[in-house]
């Protein structure tokens, strides 16, 4: 049986123009071997890309995903869901994400979030979503459910496809380095042993020194402005460890090895969660609002206890 390799891109950064040309290198890298990704964009990365009509072009070969429509612009999906009433967290999700979101004051304006990005991509089918920061809420994947979404590549419930209230989950990914050359040799015999690897990448981070979402870390900036900029060799570096990183996986796919993004499929396995794993994943979920957001949930873990049936 040949090892699945889901190679996702995080499309997120709509401030920095720098981030469009990292994300026209990976698109025209992987058209270069002949390799498909699946692009997980944000609202606000939908409306800019727009303005990149080659860009746009090239996504029409790819596989599109649902990262949000704000990705760190507060209130972030934790912050906003964290109400005590869990049907009512629900509904806030719906509305904002079917909404464009000012990205000064967090504030719902208009139609944008899923609604847009299928709009400008009318002949994808748009059934997978990923949380920013695997921040994910059991209301808000409810809520993503309602608009379409199938398979969620969120949570660290499972390292197989699982089935559960009408969402497949994915295995949480195996974030990929690739500042630096690694062995690939025994890289690829973990793919290999695990059957099914999930790979995360992020143009932003090939071309900013920082978080491009930094910004937003101490609360909503009065003004939209860009980070460093990584030097031209750390980004050149980057692009060069990317671009082997594809050439090897393109030569392990043509010799039968591996399949590279193959077609979502509904989980086989109907899941019975344990009290252990629930609490594992929801520290998971809540670790990225905490560390860099500065942000401790009063509500989320009765959410978990809800859409998982651990208060029965």
């Amino acid at each position: 049986m040949k090892a699945k390799i889901f190679l996702t891109i995080d499309c997120e950064d709509f401030i920095n123009d720098r981030s469009m040309f990292a994300l026209n290198h990976i698109l025209k890298l992987l058209h270069e071997y002949d390799l498909k990704g699946l692009f997980f964009l944000t609202g606000h990365l939908a409306k800019k890309v727009s303005c990149f009509p080659k860009i746009l072009d090239l996504l029409e070969d790819e596989e599109i995903g649902y990262h949000s429509t704000s990705h760190t612009v507060r209130p972030t999906i934790i912050e906003y869901t964290d109400v005590e009433n869990y049907e009512y967290a629900h509904q806030i999700s719906l509305k904002r994400e079917t909404s464009h979101i000012n990205p000064l004051n967090g504030e719902p304006e208009g139609e944008g979030g899923i609604i847009l990005l299928r709009k400008h991509f009318p002949n994808k089918e748009i059934t997978s979503f990923r949380a920013p920061g695997f921040s994910y809420s059991p209301p808000h994947l409810e809520a993503m459910s309602d608009l379409g979404i199938r398979f969620d590549f969120s949570t660290s419930l499972s390292k197989v496809p699982i089935y559960y209230k009408n969402l497949t989950f994915y295995p949480y990914p195996n974030l990929f380095d690739v500042t630096r050359l690694s062995s690939y040799a025994s890289i690829f015999k973990s793919f290999i042993n695990a059957r099914l690897a999930v790979l995360d990448f992020h143009p932003d981070y090939f071309v900013n020194s920082k978080y491009w979402d930094s910004i937003y870390f101490s609360g909503n900036p009065k003004r939209l402005f860009s980070v460093q900029a990584r030097s031209s060799k750390g980004t050149s570096t980057i692009l060069e460890n990317f671009e082997l990183l594809l050439r090897r996986l393109s030569h392990f796919e043509k010799k039968g090895i591996f399949e590279i993004n193959p077609p979502l499929e509904k989980g086989k396995r109907k899941q019975v969660f344990t009290n252990k794993c629930i609490v594992r994943d929801y520290q998971s979920s809540i670790r990225w609002v905490k560390k860099y957001l500065g942000y401790n949930p009063r509500f989320i873990w009765k959410h978990f206890e809800k859409f998982f049936n651990l208060a029965d």
